[in-house]
């Protein structure tokens, strides 16, 4: 019978000090808090550590080369100030002359075509493969593969397509319509790579849309069939409004990998015939490679830089005032 005291005041004086620290603890959020930011930041910190060495410093050193002329020789590094971003602009003057310039106005071109037929055929897949229920993982999987697949593996099989006797002219000259020499031609060959990247970039976007899809509220699209609106009326007025923040994120991701092409241009034309298929990152790597004017070509990268910045921001806007 004497145990049953003890045993209630050692239960009663547990439960004091367990209550007393809850008590300490709640009395002393800040500590609490510190506690979970350190942990946050121990978990964050190999990316940060990684996104800082290999993008914010990159970036910071490639706007200081510069301002320097830099060779890899044995010339001394001489600091040129703003020299380099003076030689470039002096140059709009007779910018099809300029190798940088024609790859500017190229890289334009590209963008605006690929861009958006990048995105129509990435909604129009999207719209297909969510309105089907058979085999759609297959279908899915089909689509995406040229996303997965090897830039230049990619490259090769079309050069395969493009070649003067290859499978596209075949097709052509079986309607009597002479097909051209697609990277051999000035007229062709820029929108030859067109294709090629509306097919391989427009399979990942299919997927941002298709998720996208499936958010839309079935209830929205079932009051707009009760109030008479068919198919496209619904999907107009409906779904496409729903996925304005989808394609801003599609229009702007495409605009940066297009304004960034390199490895198509770079291994299937090398940037000709005639500079038509010359883009700014090869022509930054000719620069820096084999002209070896290293500071000049950190100024285009920044020139470079600036203009994706500068179109992504006018696209938001552009967006937005639609909304």
């Amino acid at each position: 019978m004497a145990t049953q005291p003890v045993a209630a005041s050692t239960a009663s004086a547990s439960s004091r000090t367990k209550v007393g620290r809850r008590q300490r603890n709640s009395s002393n959020p800040s500590t609490f808090n510190r506690k979970e930011t350190l942990a946050a930041y121990l978990f964050l910190a190999p990316y940060l550590i990684v996104l800082g060495v290999f993008t914010v410093f990159v970036a910071i050193y490639g706007i200081g080369l510069s301002l320097f002329q830099i060779d890899i020789g044995f010339t001394p590094t001489v600091f040129v100030g703003l020299h380099n971003y003076q030689v470039l602009f002096n140059q709009l003057a007779y910018a099809n002359q300029s190798d940088f310039w024609v790859s500017m106005w190229n890289i334009v071109r590209f963008t605006f075509f690929v861009v958006i037929g990048e995105t129509i055929l990435a909604m129009l897949l999207a719209v297909l493969l969510n309105n089907t229920t058979f085999l759609r993982g297959t279908f899915r999987t089909i689509f995406y593969m040229p996303a997965v697949t090897s830039s230049v593996a990619i490259s090769l099989i079309f050069l395969w397509l493009y070649a003067p006797q290859g499978a596209l002219n075949y097709l052509l000259s079986i309607v009597n319509i002479p097909g051209p020499h697609w990277l051999e031609d000035p007229t062709f060959a820029l929108p030859a790579l067109m294709i090629l990247n509306i097919w391989t970039t427009a399979a990942t976007f299919m997927i941002y849309f298709l998720a996208a899809l499936q958010d839309v509220p079935k209830e929205l699209i079932e009051a707009a069939k009760v109030d008479g609106a068919g198919g496209f009326t619904s999907f107009w007025n409906v779904t496409l409004p729903l996925l304005r923040p989808s394609i801003f994120l599609v229009v702007a991701l495409g605009t940066i990998g297009a304004f960034q092409m390199f490895d198509q241009a770079k291994f299937m034309t090398e940037g000709g015939p005639l500079n038509s298929t010359l883009t700014p990152l090869l022509e930054i790597y000719n620069k820096a490679f084999t002209d070896n004017q290293f500071g000049l070509a950190a100024a285009m990268s920044v020139i470079l830089f600036v203009v994706i910045f500068v179109v992504t921001l006018l696209q938001r806007r552009l967006i937005d005032a639609n909304s």
